[in-house]
Formats: C-alpha cells, sequence, structure tokens
C-alpha cells in the first residue's frame, strides 16, 4: 500500500511564516511537521510515499532527500482545484487501497487496526471549531453523510486528515465525476464530495476515531502542538548552531543560526537565523530573519 500526502497549499491562515517556508516544514517540537508524519507513516510499515507539491515545492523536494525511510514520487499540481483535485493527481485507479495523510496536522492513532479494516475508514475526532473541518453523520460506526466544512456544523465529529481508502478506483472514479460534472463546493473539487458519490455508489465507509489531535493548521495549534509534545520529553528543541546566553527557555524549539539572548522563553517557535534580545515572550512564533527586541519589532531582510 502507498500513501498520497498532498502539500501544494499555500497556508495563507499561517502567513507570514508560509511565505518563505512551505508550511509541512514549519518547525514543531524540533522537527518540520512532515516529518513528524512521516515518521508516523513509515512506523506502521508504508514506504511508498506520494507527495502533492506546489507552493515552495521544491523546499519538499529538497527535505525528502535527506528523509532515508521512504521511497517518494512528487507530483505537482499546476491549478489549484481543492483536495480531491490534488488527491486524484496521485492516483493510480487501481484496486489496491490507499492511505491518504494530510499534512497539516500530527495524529496518534492505531494504524495496525486502520489497515485491517476491510472497508474505507476515515479518522475523526471531536473538536472545538468544527466549522475548519469536514463533518461526518455516523449509523454505529458506519459513515452515512459527509459535509464540507458547513457554515453551521450539525456535529463536532471531524475528519482529521486520515482516510484509508480500500479501493483508489472507486475514488478516482468519485473525483472524476466531480470534475465531469464541475461539482464543486467553495469553488473547489472536494475530497467529501468525492465519498458522497462513492456512498451513492455503495461504497462503504467506516469511522475510527483518532486517540490525538496535534493540530499544525493556525498559529495557535502550532504552537500548542510544540508544547505538548515538548512537555511530552520535559525538553526543549535546540538546534546545534543556535546561540542561547543569560536566558531561560521552556517548552521551547529553536531552528539554525537562531540567537536569544538576556530572554525568557516560554512555548516559543524560532524559525531560521530569527534573534529574540532581552525579552519575555510566550506563544509566538517568530519569523524568519526576525529581530524582537526591547519592546518593539523590528523586521530585518538579508
Amino acid at each position: 500500500m502507498k500513501a498520497i500526502i498532498p502539500v501544494a497549499g499555500y497556508g495563507s491562515r499561517l502567513e507570514p511564516h508560509t511565505l518563505t517556508l512551505q508550511k509541512c516544514l514549519l518547525p514543531v517540537a524540533g522537527k518540520p511537521v512532515l516529518e513528524h508524519i512521516l515518521d508516523r507513516i513509515t512506523d506502521a510499515g508504508i514506504t511508498d510515499i506520494t507527495l502533492i507539491i506546489g507552493h515552495l515545492g521544491h523546499q519538499v523536494k529538497e527535505f525528502c532527500l535527506s528523509y532515508e525511510n521512504a521511497n517518494f514520487t512528487f507530483i505537482e499540481q499546476t491549478e489549484r482545484l481543492g483536495l480531491g483535485h490534488a488527491v486524484y493527481q496521485g492516483l493510480d485507479h487501481s484496486d489496491e487501497s490507499v492511505l491518504i495523510v494530510l499534512g497539516d496536522a500530527i495524529l496518534e492513532l492505531n494504524y495496525n487496526r486502520l489497515f485491517k479494516s476491510q472497508y474505507s475508514t476515515i479518522g475523526f475526532s471531536p473538536v472545538p471549531d468544527p466549522k475548519r473541518f469536514g463533518i461526518i453523520e455516523i449509523n454505529n460506526d458506519r459513515i452515512v453523510r459527509f459535509w464540507e466544512k458547513p457554515d453551521k456544523p450539525p456535529s463536532n465529529m471531524a475528519i482529521i486528515g486520515i482516510y484509508y481508502i480500500s479501493s483508489q478506483k472507486d475514488l478516482s472514479e468519485g473525483i472524476k465525476y466531480l470534475i465531469d460534472n464541475n461539482i464543486r463546493t467553495k469553488n473547489e473539487y472536494q475530497l467529501t464530495d468525492a465519498f458522497t458519490v462513492m456512498l451513492d455508489n455503495g461504497h462503504q465507509f467506516r469511522a475510527l476515531e483518532i486517540d490525538a489531535l496535534l493540530d499544525c493548521g493556525i498559529p495557535k495549534t502550532l504552537l500548542s502542538t510544540n508544547q505538548i509534545l515538548l512537555e511530552q520529553r520535559n525538553t526543549n528543541d535546540i538546534h546545534d548552531s543556535a546561540i542561547i546566553t543569560n536566558s531561560h527557555l521552556l517548552y521551547c524549539t529553536v531552528s539554525q543560526n537562531c540567537h536569544v539572548e538576556g530572554s525568557e522563553l516560554n512555548n516559543v517557535i524560532m524559525l531560521p537565523g530569527s534573534k529574540i534580545l532581552h525579552q519575555n515572550l510566550e506563544n509566538t512564533i517568530v519569523e524568519y530573519d526576525e529581530v524582537i527586541k526591547s519592546k518593539r519589532v523590528e523586521i530585518i531582510k538579508n
């Protein structure tokens, strides 16, 4: 079985950080989000991985060159036509199963249970902000309806970005039906709409509640995920090239070529080349090449 990971998006909710760094490569607990995802699926035995790239795709390719535990295929999504369209690029239209994992969340779950299902199985989790997610309606453990980010969610049972699909052929036909008939939601070809087509054609879906959703899709959740993972290890994660002097750090990710001096930091993510001088900061992402000092912010671009 292969995995498809769509990472073509712009990451507008994480700007300005994603203007210069692909959102799946933002650091959390010392590693890019994508590396956390790859570690989990390769540990589960999947090493054939297709990445759907677009915005700053060259950065994704460069990162994967250094990742030794998988074989990668890269497909560029030249038009941003939605998640369904992105996934369609990576399907081989066979009856083989496929795992689809989105690139903006770190998920904890029993992969063996997922892979043993004879039915397509969608990971879900209750969330406090269901408008950001696709939503499912469940009868026992069987999914009977899908919604794509509804304005008035009927429940908080959110699709959280992992999908085990028993037949690539069925999914590709569902997406192709949307494309051929120009069926869009919010002007995009949605994976949830393709699942609805599959339901109408008799395809069965099951729901699997995951153990933990560590969302990385907006600044607030990226920071909360950073803190959770570093609390588990009771440590900071500081790159060898970083310089830390006369400072106290708690649950911080400090990237390469960063500099911290005379500061108290709590749950701060520092992107490469950033500096914090004589500050008390918490729950903050410090931008690439940004200098924070003396209670004001100066942006320095090389």
